[in-house]
This record gives structure tokens, sequence and C-alpha cells, in this order.
């Protein structure tokens, strides 16, 4: 989307919608244009500045923004360039090899450390320093509420653990303020809260061919999700947190159905098939969990 035709924050949500199309395509037998499809979705790349690794407008000829401030709105919607740099909820590998690992790791923990002190309230800033503030985390609204589980991509899930269990903590809570926070939108924020809550989230949406939940760290120490017969061959899916404290909020060791998990993800459908999740939680990072 071109600077002179509209906001460069489209360019990443029509990538991620060709991605959810294509994937209908492929589970329709049309290959060739799932492909295509596929394809396209990576036109996120063609807006993130080579040197500056964050995403900026560009006009019709190529060029970039001239007046580019990494927190100014201007050529986004609802957001700035440092939080939807992070919306590529479709190719989260690709993003971690486009900003390499390292600079991935560090401005991500950079972010969540200087948000903790606003509870990750970044639009609190917008009553009082306009759109241009300082601000990065933004768990009032959607463009950033896949950033505690970016860290699952990027060999350090234990830092998934620790800053979703510190938004769950302290950005929601029981008085009329905290009861709207941010931007509701048809559920999003308490489906956040429940499905982090349970220790799950779901990175794209649920648009794959074969859907998977991040893992992280469960508020619960046991919970049973009871699954409808009439969609699902599974009875329950159990989830145990065992050892699981306000302290202990890292994974130590989890098994899937007896078996030990080597990655900090499970597909949909072993929970659907029914079983039994139980994660082994310490006060310390379970640096070699995963």
């Amino acid at each position: 989307m071109p600077m002179e035709r509209g906001v460069v924050s489209k360019t990443l949500d029509y990538a991620y919608d060709d991605w959810c199309v294509s994937q209908l395509a492929f589970a329709l037998g049309k290959k060739k244009g799932g492909k295509a499809l596929q394809v396209r979705s990576m036109n996120y790349k063609n807006v993130f500045h080579p040197e500056k690794k964050f995403v900026m407008q560009r006009d019709s000829l190529g060029n970039w923004d001239p007046d580019f401030n990494v927190f100014s709105n201007k050529g986004f919607i609802e957001g700035n360039s440092w939080q939807y740099s992070w919306y590529v909820p479709h190719d989260i590998p690709g993003l971690v090899d486009l900003l390499g690992k390292d600079l991935f790791n560090s401005r991500l923990e950079e972010g969540f450390i200087k948000s903790e002190k606003h509870k990750f309230a970044a639009h609190v800033f917008d009553r009082t320093m306009g759109q241009a503030a300082e601000f990065y985390i933004n768990q009032g609204n959607e463009v950033n509420m896949c950033t505690p589980f970016l860290f699952n991509y990027s060999g350090k899930p234990w830092l998934a653990q620790k800053w979703s269990r510190a938004i769950l903590d302290s950005f929601y809570g029981s008085t009329p303020y905290h009861g709207w926070e941010g931007d509701e939108d048809e559920g999003q924020m308490g489906g956040w809260y429940v499905m982090s809550a349970l220790g799950l989230f779901e990175m794209n949406g649920g648009a794959s061919l074969r859907p998977e939940l991040e893992l992280t760290s469960p508020l619960f120490n046991k919970v049973t999700i009871h699954l409808d017969p009439d969609y699902y061959k599974g009875k329950t899916f159990t989830i145990e947190a065992r050892n699981n404290s306000k302290e202990n909020i890292y994974i130590q060791k989890a098994y899937l159905n007896g078996k030990e998990l080597k990655q900090p993800r499970i597909p949909f459908t072993v929970i659907t098939a029914g079983g039994k999740l139980i994660l082994e939680m310490g006060n310390e990072p379970g640096y070699t969990c995963f």
C-alpha cells in the first residue's frame, strides 16, 4: 500500500489475509492458487527497511518515508512501527530470519522491560503525550497481543512464560478500570486472557491447515477441557501444572500423553483427540526444556 494511497499497516494486513486464503485454497485442493497466494503473503518483507529493520512507509516509486519515526502512528492504524513490526503472524520464523535472532530478541526484550512499569498498557500515553509518544507493548489492542509468544520462535521460550504471566497478573484486574482496559473488539482481550490462563495461544489465528498451539505458563494448577462430541472424537483434554505458584512460572519439563515435549507448542489435533499435558513448574527459567 503506497503512502499516497493509504497506510503501510494495510500491507501487513493484506499479507496475512493472502496467507489465510492460501490455506483455504490448499484445503480445497487448489494448489496453484494456494501457492500464488502464499508467495504474495510474503509481501510484508517489502516494507521492512533493510538497515533499520522496521516496517516503514514507501511511496509508489519505492522511496522510504523521509520523516520516519518508529513511535509515530503516521502511516499506521491504531499503532506504530515498533508495534507493527512484530505483526507477521503467518511467518514468524521468516521474521526471525529477517531481523536476525539477536536483534529480534534484544528489541523484543527491551520493549517488555520498558513496558512493564506501565503494565503493558501503551495506549495510556495517547491521553497525555499524543500518538508519537515512546511506547512499546500495547496489550490493549490486537497488533501486539502475539508478542510474548514470539519468544517461542527465537530460542527463548522461558521469556514467553515470563511475560505472558506478567501481563495476566498486571494488565488485567477486577476493578471497573481494569474491566475495560483496552479495545475488547468482540471478546479479543477476554479470549486472550482465557487462552493464556490455560497456558495456550494460537499464533496465526487457527487458519493453518495444521493448527498448533503455543505453550506458556498457566495460571491454574489443573484444567479439564470438555470436548464437544459433535465435533471432536476425544472426551477431555487435561492440563496439569505441577508445583505451580506465583513464583514458579517457568516450565521445567513438559509431557504430552506421557512423552516429553521438545518444542513449546502442540498440534490442535492432539487436544481434540483427548489426552493430558503435564507441566513441571519452577522458579528459574527452564533453559533446556525445549
